[in-house]
């Protein structure tokens, strides 16, 4: 196997754990609030995961290629403006599944666009990555979200009104499941899910690192 293969393959074993147990929202604590408030059934959890794949991929390997060269004083506004274009073809793609479930996530997919990612990781992480690295980090960073969003939603979507993707499926309900209280409490049993895999498999605790020298 040659250095290159042996580094893409290295690349992508860091990038997996983003999946589960380096899970961008239930372990480094990403975008809970967006998620909180904004995930309450299934077609909201699928319109936010399009949207974060499509701002975090492009924005993570844009700072990668180009942030080191920026000057300080734009990065940020340069990151941002990156994400928030990328909503563009989000909504479109979600169109093609349905011709409301981007509208029916109300403002959280825009929130996203000026979330932790754009703001904070590219600037602290992505600039330092190899493109091959940011491309790996954000596409695994998508899917860990995407996860956990579709999960959410589908969960409050079922307890809160009995249907998946507005297909009634039971006649009981909790329309309460759909508020940003039960979200967070969700949220939480989730990540309790997590450590407690953690504990069956003996995997060491995800220390979230300050910059990129402590990435493991």
């Amino acid at each position: 196997m040659s250095e290159k293969t042996k580094k893409l393959s290295a690349e992508i074993k860091d990038s997996l754990g983003y999946l589960f147990f380096k899970n961008p929202v239930l372990v480094c604590g990403l975008v809970i609030g967006q998620l909180a408030a904004g995930c309450t059934n299934l077609q909201n959890g699928a319109a936010l995961s399009i949207t974060y794949l499509f701002i975090v991929v492009p924005v993570l390997v844009f700072a990668s290629v180009i942030g080191k060269r920026l000057p300080e004083i734009i990065k940020t506004v340069s990151y941002m403006l990156v994400s928030a274009a990328m909503l563009i073809p989000a909504y479109y793609i979600c169109g093609g599944f349905s011709a409301t479930i981007f509208d029916s996530a109300g403002i959280y997919p825009a929130l996203l666009a000026v979330s932790t990612v754009p703001v904070v990781y590219s600037n602290k992480f992505a600039e330092k990555q190899t493109v091959s690295k940011a491309f790996f980090n954000g596409v695994f960073l998508a899917l860990g979200f995407a996860l956990t969003a579709l999960i959410l939603g589908g969960a409050r979507e079922f307890f809160g009104s009995g249907s998946l993707w507005g297909y009634k499926l039971s006649e009981g309900s909790f329309p309460a499941v759909k508020l940003p209280f039960w979200g967070f409490i969700l949220l939480g049993f989730m990540a309790a899910g997590i450590n407690a895999v953690r504990d069956i498999f003996k995997k060491p605790e995800y220390i979230v690192p300050q910059n990129e020298e402590e990435r493991v």
